[in-house]
């Protein structure tokens, strides 16, 4: 690192810690809580009570490369973790694009067409062939929210794994009594909030949802716009508001002071 590099203005580095690089970072307390963009690496909790001298005290690594994990948020000594299918994008849009191109290469080259070919005529990278053929196979089952215990900062304890749909968990809010969950779900296009109770935290349950007009295409609404782009990216609770982002279609304020 080129500490002659003048990157900020009027702040100091206090300190340094090399991990993997992080998605998001939460501070509560004495301890920083940080989501890795990419498996294997999955989340840091870092005691900061000496931020010159701060150190790992927990890691949790995903089990493979199917997921990743980049978004944490606590309250007091419940983690929620996000579950995110890894490359979603790259995979979604090659199993939607794989069988016309294999059509397309057998007519002209009078053979089945080869993964580089394949990758080749989807502008991908030839490895990529084959990590969609196994979505395809397989799906994604996984994606959704992990709740967990951290009452000792130092064993992390899996409470439960809440399953959702599709991607699964983007990035989301809580306190101590909810979860506020950007997620795709069976019958929308695209992520939509869903909250969930958290009385107990080894049983979330969900009491509500909430979603632009045009997502719920199960229950007869039709998207103006085309693909799953218009989403929710998350939604931030301050008082009985929260104050949601989505992608291509602003902010919106939802008041949620009777949430059930």
């Amino acid at each position: 690192m080129n500490d002659g590099l003048q990157l900020a203005r009027n702040v100091r580095r206090i300190g340094r810690l090399d991990i993997p690089g992080g998605g998001q970072v939460v501070v509560q307390g004495h301890y920083a809580y940080v989501g890795h963009m990419k498996p294997p690496h999955g989340t840091t909790i870092v005691d900061v009570s000496d931020p010159a001298r701060a150190r790992v005290v927990a890691t949790l690594d995903l089990p493979d490369a199917r997921s990743h994990t980049h978004k944490v948020r606590v309250a007091g000594d419940v983690m929620i973790t996000n579950v995110e299918m890894n490359n979603r994008h790259l995979l979604r849009r090659g199993s939607q694009r794989l069988g016309e191109a294999e059509a397309k290469l057998s007519g002209t080259l009078g053979r089945p067409a080869t993964d580089a070919e394949l990758a080749a005529e989807l502008k991908f990278k030839p490895g990529d062939i084959a990590l969609i053929r196994d979505f395809m196979r397989t799906g994604y089952p996984e994606g959704g929210f992990k709740v967990w215990d951290i009452a000792d900062k130092s064993k992390p304890r899996l409470l439960h794994h809440q399953k959702t749909f599709g991607f699964g968990v983007h990035r989301f809010d809580m306190d101590s009594s909810y979860a506020y969950i950007s997620t795709e779900m069976e019958g929308y296009v695209g992520n939509i909030l869903v909250i969930y109770d958290l009385a107990r935290p080894e049983k979330p349950r969900e009491v509500a949802r909430w979603w632009m007009p045009g997502q719920h295409t199960a229950g007869g609404e039709t998207p103006t716009w085309s693909g799953y782009k218009n989403r929710l990216h998350h939604a931030l609770r301050v008082g009985d508001k929260l104050w949601a982002a989505c992608w291509h279609a602003g902010l919106r304020v939802i008041d949620v002071a009777d949430i059930t």
